[in-house]
């Protein structure tokens, strides 16, 4: 007696293993590369006019390259980090195009964990006395 049924349904099977198993591979693949990655992982974004070059962090300590990006002399420029304990101003040379290492103490900054918090930029244009705000965040393994 010849019997197709059991092989249609066989081959149907298959077909869904086949879909199955390279769903968990690019599942997988995803998951190790968003996942497993996080101690070498620092991202920085800051709003116009300013740049987001690199950021790191110690213990107690954030460590920020911001650029000038909009091509005019900026004066009175404090950077500000909101989070995990970080209460210190720091000041930011306007005039210079080139990116400029920010120095925060942050208390609550540990070793072995993930640093984030949002950026805020107070500073004024050339010609005006009202302070604009540029804003953003940072994220970085703490080493």
């Amino acid at each position: 007696m010849n019997n197709k049924k059991g092989q249609a349904a066989l081959e149907f099977l298959m077909t869904y293993g086949w879909a199955i198993l390279a769903a968990i591979i690019v599942i997988g693949s995803l998951g190790s590369y968003f996942y497993f990655n996080q101690e070498g992982t620092s991202s920085i974004f800051v709003n116009a006019p300013f740049y987001g070059v690199a950021s790191s962090a110690t213990e107690n300590t954030v460590n920020l390259e911001i650029t000038n990006k909009g091509g005019e002399t900026l004066s009175s420029v404090t950077v500000n980090i909101t989070g995990k304990g970080c209460t210190q101003d720091a000041s930011f040379d306007g005039s210079s195009s080139s990116a400029q290492i920010i120095t925060l103490t942050c208390t609550d900054a540990n070793a072995g964990t993930t640093f984030s918090g949002d950026i805020v930029i107070t500073y004024l244009r050339p010609g005006s006395s009202l302070p604009l705000i540029s804003t953003g965040s940072v994220s970085t393994y703490i080493a």
